[in-house]
């Protein structure tokens, strides 16, 4: 399955791509509106071609899950709020990278601030897995954060923290950012729930160079059988999508994914 990380109001859009699966919401835009703003979200994608599968960006920056001012009891309710409408829409995966809500404060102890990110991840995955969604930990580029910075540190936490149930996100240009060598994702196909893709630049497939191929190789080589959406920076998202498409299809079908 292909498909492609968006705002609500690229929807046409989106439905006029050929062979493109699914849409990925953003939570702090989608889902957190009005309950007006939400039934017509709602209304829009019950007569969609395109499943919402995915969410992501699921935290404001400003909403800290790190530092000296958290509170779970506030997470807890958000998270409830958040993942009854994605429950509404059929999302099964929900992508927690939020960056800055992670981020480790300058002075603040590195070990209580993964202390947290735990106990922040366990809450929002006892919310989701009663909801049939699956919380996947997105690692993202140094620049964007400061805490869980690569694929292999991320799963490390995962596993050393005995978060069960709970996946990791593996995106393509985080890791080409940090310099993460794709064999990485060898051996993690029981782990990664979600994918992400982008050319170089963070520029849409087929726009430049790309090592979408190997990356989905080494995926479908780990025992991977899940998703990918193309998650970029569009500068004209109507003309340049259809191709996106078509690149990350040929990338996969070399890759050895069945994507028909």
């Amino acid at each position: 399955m292909i498909g492609c990380c968006a705002d609500s109001g690229d929807i046409p859009a989106l439905e006029k791509t050929p062979r493109l699966d699914f849409i990925e919401l953003p939570v702090a835009k989608a889902l957190t509106g009005s309950p007006e703003e939400f039934e017509q979200l709602a209304a829009v994608m019950e007569q969609s071609n395109l499943a919402a599968r995915a969410v992501n960006v699921f935290l404001p920056a400003t909403f800290k899950v790190v530092g000296p001012d958290v509170s779970a009891d506030r997470l807890s309710d958000y998270a409830a709020a958040t993942l009854d409408r994605a429950r509404r829409l059929g999302v099964a995966v929900l992508v927690f990278g939020s960056g800055a809500s992670r981020a480790v404060p300058a002075g603040f102890p590195r070990e209580r601030a993964f202390d947290q990110f735990e106990e922040a991840v366990r809450v929002v995955n006892d919310l989701a897995s009663s909801r049939g969604v699956t919380v996947g930990v997105e690692p993202l580029h140094s620049e964007e954060t400061n805490l869980l910075n690569s694929v292999g540190e991320a799963a490390g936490f995962l596993r050393e923290r005995g978060l069960d149930g709970v996946r990791l996100v593996a995106d393509l240009w985080h890791m080409q950012c940090e310099g993460e060598d794709l064999g990485v994702l060898d051996g993690l196909g029981d782990l990664v729930v979600h994918a992400h893709v982008a050319a170089a630049e963070r520029l849409a497939p087929g726009q430049a160079e790309d090592r979408i191929e190997p990356f989905l190789r080494h995926l479908r080589q780990s025992g991977y059988r899940g998703a990918c959406s193309i998650e970029c920076k569009w500068s004209d998202l109507a003309s340049e999508l259809p191709g996106a498409v078509t690149r990350v299809r040929e990338a996969a079908a070399a890759a050895g994914w069945q994507t028909a």
